[in-house]
């Protein structure tokens, strides 16, 4: 058996269990994600939080157009904690956890399609140095914004062959 031959056969060997299991790219040419597109308004939340979530939203689900097929209504909720106190120090550690809940609905029936609730946390170091801790903080507050977005992106882009057909 020649070389290339044996790869062939063991990728095609390799494959055999995804292929099974009916694995397809989410962003497949044709697939009920990929038809998302510019099909998904959301909601403006007035807030900084809201302003990053929207446009991390409509850098990957594109811009709504003028007919859009689904509205997306997001609630948004921020919460900080204290975990570590170093008195000698002077050091805090923070930590950010955000929950969204989305909603979608058809635009044309009124019916929700599909709804989720999802959780973010991250952290971040505080010091006396108030400049250092808020710009840490902001920080801190934009990647847990963006992870959320990515987390909404996913699990509309996951299980949109369910719902947006």
């Amino acid at each position: 058996m020649l070389s290339s031959d044996r790869r062939t056969f063991l990728l095609t060997l390799a494959a055999l269990p995804i292929a099974g299991c009916g694995f397809q790219p989410i962003y497949l040419q044709g697939s009920a994600s990929s038809s998302l597109h510019g099909q998904i308004r959301t909601n403006l939340i007035e807030s900084r939080n809201g302003f990053i979530l929207l446009e991390r939203l409509e850098s990957r689900l594109g811009e709504p157009e003028t007919n859009a097929r689904f509205e997306m209504t997001v609630e948004m909720s921020v919460t900080q904690a204290e975990l570590i106190l170093d008195v000698k120090k002077g050091i805090v550690r923070y930590e950010l956890n955000g929950v969204a809940s989305i909603t979608v609905t058809d635009s044309t029936s009124g019916l929700v399609v599909f709804t989720d609730k999802l959780r973010q946390t991250t952290g971040y170091s505080g010091t006396s140095e108030t400049a250092q801790t808020n710009a840490a903080r902001q920080d801190a507050n934009e990647r847990m914004i963006v992870a959320l977005a990515d987390q909404i992106i996913l699990r509309l882009t996951s299980t949109a062959n369910s719902w947006a057909k």
